[in-house]
This record gives C-alpha cells, sequence and structure tokens, in this order.
C-alpha cells in the first residue's frame, strides 16, 4: 500500500495492513476493481484485528460477456481500548487463473470516543 495523503499520525500502515490508534471512531471507504475470468466472481472481505467481517463483505459477480468486476463499499470501526488492525481478504474461485486487482482505501479519523462510564 502506498499513502497518497496523510493528516496527523492517529493512522499509519504497512504493505498489508492499516493500524488504527484507539480512542476514535474511524470511517473506511474501500473500492477494488478487478479483471477475473468471465462468468466468475471476486469477494471482498474486511478483516479487522484479524477476523473477517462478513456484513461488510462485497460480492461482485462477472458476466459471460465481461471480466471485470468492481467492490466497494464502507463501515465504521470504533477502536476504544486497543490499537486496531484492518485488512482486505479477496476470494475467487479456484478455476480463475488469474486475477489483476487495484483499489484505493480511504480512512477518515470521524471523532473521538469519550470515556463511557456504566
Amino acid at each position: 500500500m502506498a499513502v497518497l495523503f496523510q493528516e496527523g499520525n492517529h493512522i499509519s500502515l504497512t504493505d498489508a495492513e492499516i493500524f488504527l490508534e484507539p480512542g476514535y471512531l474511524y470511517l473506511i471507504d474501500f473500492i477494488f476493481l478487478a479483471t477475473p475470468e468471465a462468468d466468475s466472481f471476486m469477494q471482498i472481505t474486511p478483516k479487522i484485528n484479524g477476523t473477517l467481517k462478513r456484513l461488510y463483505s462485497f460480492f461482485a459477480p462477472t458476466g459471460s460477456a465481461s471480466r471485470n468486476a468492481s467492490a466497494s463499499g464502507s463501515f465504521t470501526v470504533p477502536v476504544t481500548e486497543n490499537s486496531a488492525r484492518v485488512s482486505f481478504n479477496l476470494t475467487y474461485p479456484d478455476k480463475v487463473r488469474n486475477i489483476d486487482i487495484s483499489g484505493a482505501v480511504s480512512v477518515t479519523l470521524l471523532h473521538k470516543i469519550k470515556d463511557i462510564i456504566c
């Protein structure tokens, strides 16, 4: 992954993961474009702290006349006590021999989470 623009130091990344500092609510937006085989699909599933979040998953089928597929979505991540790791998992059928994929992920810090006493 490459950083195109960053403000502040609450978000950091490696080649495979995005790290979010605790105490904030973050908005994650993503878009991926891919070319799996015709009559196939790709599925993008976010992972938060190593756990697949299927609720935020996007299934993108291709038709018989086209190999193009796109997937996009948004979700929030409340990071309360410990930092969080976000990554994305790509799934496609075994019959797909080659898949080219590109995309973008945007992370926005929405607001500070206040201490909640119950």
